[in-house]
């Protein structure tokens, strides 16, 4: 494909703000997916320790092996699937463990499903290396539509894979056993591969629960899990993720990584093994900080303007649909004149007045945004019953 193909790339959420290359201060960031929480005191720690023990020359292009191999333990723990190092590649954030899957199992060409509303780099990186993408909507808030599902892997070329998301981004959807079965019948009777992107895996509300497609019987073969430690362990600046599947689709994606980067930075590894010691706890309070906040945005938010679809059953955004007469991008942008941030449903592949708010931030934070989006609501609103 010609280079001029990346003049048509959809732009990710953060070029939203970002204007110049340069982020506007004193703006508050629902924006962002980043949690607003302190990484664990271990992971820390064990990053001066790798530091200052010498740990900083180039590491194995699989990554370590303590950490795979504390990983694989992880995993088993987590996802109820059981891995062994060797199905482990650690890569540089879990964005290029899903660019390695698109790179290294598809070829210029083929395509590969979408879920409706999708995070942009789904959409982007296939885009950037030629593979087709067909997408299909989700039923709110992020469940399978098994006939639009099979009306698009009967499309030509057929289909070779599907993307996963969940808990969903920018939803806060959860695929449920339902779902999963769903896509095991799917793969099966069309040959399908998945892409289970997991990132946000722990912040499930009961009593909803998480579950990996790779924890189905038949799926596992036919999964690779893609996971990183940004989210859960709020390691954003680590940049340090993985992919975990079967050895011989691990090997490819390996390939990728070799050749394109070499290896993560090593003393990141050594930080992220520490996160693995004792991460119950912090997850579990990083969850009950994240319902509370949820709980205050469903309190506070006003929902005549904003409309949600369904309450989240994870993660730590919300999905409203503005009930304005504005574009959410038109919202969007006079709100972070507002100086508060969020992203207008475009930037997801959805141009039906959706909005996405991140509230993994701290509770004095998140009321003071939400008073200034219902303020701005409230105003708008009431030129409209004017101009009526």
């Amino acid at each position: 494909m010609p280079p001029e193909r990346f003049d048509k790339i959809c732009p990710s959420p953060i070029s939203f703000i970002e204007r110049g290359g340069r982020l506007p201060c004193g703006v508050i960031r629902f924006d962002v997916a980043e949690p607003d929480f302190p990484p664990p005191k271990e992971a820390v720690e064990a990053t001066k320790e790798a530091l200052s023990g010498g740990l900083f020359r180039y590491s194995s292009s699989w990554g370590i092996l303590e950490l795979r191999e504390g990983l694989a333990k992880f995993l088993e723990s987590t996802r109820r699937v059981e891995y062994s190092a060797e199905e482990i590649l650690v890569t540089t954030g879990g964005k290029f463990a899903n660019y390695a899957f698109f790179a290294s199992l598809l070829r210029p060409g083929d395509s590969v499903i979408l879920i409706k509303p999708f995070w942009s780099s789904f959409k982007a990186v296939p885009e950037m290396l030629g593979i087709r993408t067909v997408e299909v909507w989700s039923k709110p808030p992020y469940h399978l539509d098994e006939e639009s599902l099979k009306m698009a892997l009967s499309s030509a070329p057929r289909p070779r894979a599907i993307v996963l998301n969940s808990p969903h981004n920018p939803t806060g959807g959860l695929l449920d056993s339902g779902d999963l079965r769903l896509i095991r019948d799917l793969c099966e009777d069309f040959d399908l591969l998945v892409l289970s992107d997991e990132i946000d895996w722990a912040y499930v509300y009961p009593p909803n629960r998480f579950i990996s497609p790779a924890s189905l019987e038949g799926l596992r073969a036919r999964t690779v899990i893609s996971d990183g430690f940004s989210k859960v362990f709020c390691m954003t600046g680590w940049r340090v993720g993985y992919a975990a599947g079967p050895r011989e689709l691990i090997c490819r994606l390996h390939a990728v990584q070799e050749h394109a980067i070499s290896a993560p930075s090593t003393f990141a590894q050594y930080g992220c093994l520490g996160a693995l010691s004792g991460y119950k706890d912090y997850v579990e309070r990083n969850l009950a900080a994240c319902r509370r906040n949820l709980d205050l945005l469903l309190k506070t938010l006003d929902q005549e303007k904003f409309v949600l679809d369904s309450e989240p059953e994870g993660g730590f955004y919300v999905y409203p649909k503005l009930n304005l007469d504005m574009t959410s991008y038109e919202f969007a942008e006079a709100l972070l004149n507002e100086g508060v941030a969020v992203i207008p449903g475009e930037y997801f592949g959805d141009p039906r007045g959706y909005l996405r708010i991140c509230y993994a931030v701290s509770p004095s934070v998140l009321r003071e945004g939400l008073t200034k989006i219902n303020c701005l609501a409230g105003r708008r609103a009431g030129r409209s019953a004017q101009r009526g």
